[in-house]
């Protein structure tokens, strides 16, 4: 991953991504391809083998593609290994208190003492001559994101987002619906916890990120200070780009 990307991340700068939910190093390769600034591997929803995921780590690195993953839950063997394996940071699901939060960054930070540690690593260079640098460049490198995502999380954003580590609290609002108890992302209750993580991440001086389904949507969330936007994904791109042609094609026939 690009050493600055998490610096690019924390400065607050406009950025764009997509995730990404097929298991092929292909679809890496694509993304790579279309000048966005990251993509995020979706293993919550998606099904991904340790050894998929490792060539799909090894694409993003060599299309110079800044690439996270999403992981199933908070495991600390799985986030250790998807950072061991070069992917860039963690977007961690149902992050609802400073405790899961803290608990998240335990397992991706090596400072913290508790991730485990080889230096023959892909993302050590496969032998780092000195380990106690690699480890703080590591720290320094891998970014990490908490989902705000339950109704739970909405009376500890303060407490979540005055954590310092935390580099971005990433809004999903489809989880955020259901649990409020709402049937649209549209709801009132919904655009008010959008509102409250924006206002909180400003107050604590940390970004804030959300998922789109159109880029129309970005100008009225940048307005509430949210610069992270993930537009989308492979799937959804290809169901798109697919019916978009079979209504011009059932046209073009007449």
């Amino acid at each position: 991953m690009p050493d600055d990307f998490r610096q690019r991340v924390r400065a607050g700068e406009p950025l764009v991504g997509v995730f990404i939910k097929t298991a092929s190093h292909p679809v890496v390769e694509l993304v790579g391809c279309t000048g966005l600034d990251f993509a995020i591997v979706d293993a919550e929803h998606a099904p991904f083998e340790p050894s998929t995921l490792d060539r799909m780590a090894l694409a993003g690195r060599a299309a110079g593609l800044p690439l996270l993953v999403r992981p199933p839950a908070v495991d600390p063997v799985f986030v250790g290994q998807a950072l061991d394996l070069g992917l860039g940071g963690v977007v961690a699901p149902h992050i609802d208190s400073p405790q899961a939060a803290e608990a998240l960054l335990d397992a991706a930070k090596y400072a913290r003492g508790q991730r485990g540690f080889s230096p023959s690593t892909r993302a050590a260079g496969y032998g780092a001559p000195d380990a106690r640098a690699y480890r703080a460049a590591a720290d320094a490198q891998s970014s990490v994101w908490c989902q705000i995502e339950d109704a739970a999380a909405l009376p500890r954003l303060d407490a979540i987002a005055a954590i310092e580590e935390v580099d971005c609290l990433f809004l999903g609002r489809a989880d955020l619906a259901q649990s409020l108890g709402v049937d649209s992302q549209s709801d009132p209750k919904v655009a008010q916890a959008v509102r409250a993580t924006a206002e909180a991440g400003a107050r604590h001086g940390r970004t804030v990120g959300i998922f789109i389904g159109s880029p129309a949507e970005i100008p009225d969330l940048k307005a509430l200070g949210i610069t992270v936007f993930v537009c989308g994904s492979d799937q959804s791109w290809l169901v798109g780009e697919g019916r978009r042609v079979r209504r011009e094609a059932s046209t073009a026939f007449g």
